[in-house]
């Protein structure tokens, strides 16, 4: 039978493959959940002669497609759990159109219910990565049009055993640079609910830079305990919240 639960979309972070979101989605669809994980362009195929060329818009643009699958073509509830960059990229991609409130108002049934963010990046309209953070000095910038990301094992997994550690720094790949340079359009979190679960002991985005974060999106606030990367080190922590959330946000719908 189709699952009664809205379905969780996924918008990963930065600098990884699905692989990382592995747990995470096994953890959701063993409590009832369907999960999508939109691939990233930007985080796809990083040897394309093209890579260098792709950006914020195209990683936005293949997370609208496949909402707008779920919501226009199958009439489904979305929860988008966003991570790290991803926050940029879900903010963006989720037109006002695809919410659940809209569609509501005009009849229509599906859309995305609520945002769930975690460790997650956000900025307004007409910012950017670069011009608002500045150049992080844990970028590694190529001549090729891609950087990567240097101390992983520290930077994002410092809450992991030091071999699992270096294992997922291991496995980090790298990234269009075009993605710092790009200036937001679209911020969803400005017609959709939003929850922020901050990261205390987040190395990559410090809680302080969560904390605001939550505060430009104007979202209800939890806190844990983990590192960067709780889909990882606490992945049963981090299903818990995101089903917490989903069950009370479609409750009344």
């Amino acid at each position: 039978m189709p699952s009664s639960k809205p379905t969780i979309v996924i918008v990963q972070g930065s600098f990884q493959t699905p692989l990382v979101y592995e747990a995470l989605e096994a953890g959701l669809k063993n409590a009832g959940y369907p999960v999508v994980h939109p691939l990233l362009p930007s985080c796809t195929d990083v040897e394309a002669d093209d890579f260098p060329s792709r950006t914020l818009v195209d990683d936005a643009s293949a997370v609208t497609k496949a909402i707008k699958r779920l919501v226009v073509d199958e009439e489904k509830l979305v929860i988008v759990v966003m991570h790290s960059y991803g926050g940029i990229v879900g903010s963006e991609a989720v037109q006002e159109s695809l919410s659940y409130s809209q569609r509501q108002a005009e009849g229509e049934k599906g859309g995305v219910v609520h945002l769930f963010y975690y460790s997650a990046f956000i900025l307004g309209k007409g910012q950017s990565v670069l011009s608002t953070f500045g150049e992080s000095p844990n970028n590694n910038v190529k001549s090729d049009g891609r950087f990567c990301i240097k101390n992983g094992a520290p930077t994002l997994y410092n809450d992991l055993p030091d071999d699992q550690a270096r294992l997922w720094e291991s496995r980090l790949i790298p990234q269009s640079y075009k993605v710092q340079t790009t200036l937001v359009e679209n911020t969803a979190y400005e017609e959709i609910p939003s929850t922020y679960l901050i990261c205390e002991n987040d190395k990559a985005a410090p809680p302080q830079y969560q904390e605001m974060f939550a505060k430009i999106s104007r979202s209800e606030t939890q806190h844990c305990q983990a590192g960067h990367s709780p889909m990882l080190s606490q992945p049963e922590m981090l299903v818990e919240r995101i089903s917490s959330i989903a069950e009370s946000s479609t409750t009344a719908v």
